[in-house]
């Protein structure tokens, strides 16, 4: 898959900015973002703890506006990784992971969601979220409508698997599973979310998705992060996907020409790391979508490829 155009974003890399959820400002060209701020990786066994920041950035590149939004204020509750979605009336639905501790102190992801009336007038710290408890721990939460959900329950069951969901009322109500091939050599031992899907009609998305693999890299076995695309269709609220066999981004994608990373992994030893949580259709070019790309846990790209090549062989 050919990129059109890769960019660091944050080249500074002192503070590590990553999983980004994005957005377009209204009447403006601006991009606005939503993301975790981390100064240091936590210990083994431990997520790394940090701030969530908006950040607004002009159509040149400039970071214009830069904010503290969440800081966790204490040990028992972190949130991480937003995915926007816009709706109408300029509101943003915003799903989450929200790290809570159990009674021994361990941290346990669960889904939890975030609706911000008029992201344009926003400016207060981030509103109250609603956890999903119904359906146990996990992550990716993601909106693909004003009332439908996207996660991965943190069960092996679900290493190939998506639960989609509606809440209606504050009550969480199974749909179906996605249900995702298992023979990719690039998503072998996990998938899960990035963006929300990109609905080209009421039935069909293009839905970009990442796998990970688990591969020995000089005698250690690290978890391999890679980014695909599928079809979705939905009908229903039943929901079938078909999968591109390639990857249309990996982390070699993110090297210099001697082979050497572009960027220092936050954790060296146990993953190569590309992730996205947000990407976006600009107003003024329609047939690019710009994915904001988490390379290393360390800094964001912004990568664009073509909507026409990216639905090629799909629909």
């Amino acid at each position: 898959m050919k990129i059109q155009q890769i960019k660091n974003i944050f080249p500074d890399t002192r503070v590590a900015r990553y999983n980004l959820a994005a957005w377009q400002k209204t009447n403006s060209d601006s991009v606005c973002f939503i993301g975790r701020e981390v100064i240091k990786p936590g210990v083994k066994g431990e997520p790394d703890v940090g701030i969530l920041k908006l950040f607004e950035m002009d159509e040149y590149g400039a970071v214009v506006q830069e904010r503290l939004i969440l800081k966790p204020v204490y040990n028992g509750i972190n949130l991480e990784d937003p995915r926007a979605l816009e709706l109408p009336n300029e509101n943003l639905l915003i799903g989450l992971t929200a790290v809570l501790r159990d009674k021994k102190g361990r941290p346990n992801p669960f889904p939890a969601i975030i609706k911000i009336d008029s992201h344009s007038s926003w400016n207060d710290d981030l509103p109250p979220f609603l956890v999903i408890s119904t359906f146990g721990p996990g992550k990716n939460l993601t909106p693909i409508d004003n009332s439908t959900y996207l996660f991965r329950p943190d069960s092996a069951s679900y290493n190939h698997k998506i639960l989609v969901f509606s809440l209606h009322r504050q009550v969480p109500e199974k749909l179906d599973d996605i249900i995702f091939p298992t023979n990719l050599s690039w998503a072998k031992w996990r998938v899960g979310t990035t963006m929300p899907p990109i609905w080209l009609n009421p039935q069909e998305a293009l839905f970009i998705f990442h796998g990970i693999s688990i591969e020995k890299i000089k005698g250690i076995n690290k978890y391999v992060y890679s980014i695909g695309r599928a079809k979705l269709t939905r009908k229903n609220n039943k929901f079938d996907i078909v999968v591109a066999p390639d990857p249309i981004l990996t982390p070699d994608n993110f090297v210099d020409k001697e082979g050497k990373p572009l960027v220092a992994e936050l954790h060296p030893n146990i993953r190569r790391v590309v992730y996205s949580c947000g990407g976006i259709i600009k107003r003024n070019n329609k047939d690019g979508l710009f994915l904001y790309v988490n390379v290393g846990d360390r800094t964001t790209f912004e990568v664009e490829f073509s909507l026409s090549e990216l639905k090629k062989g799909l629909f």
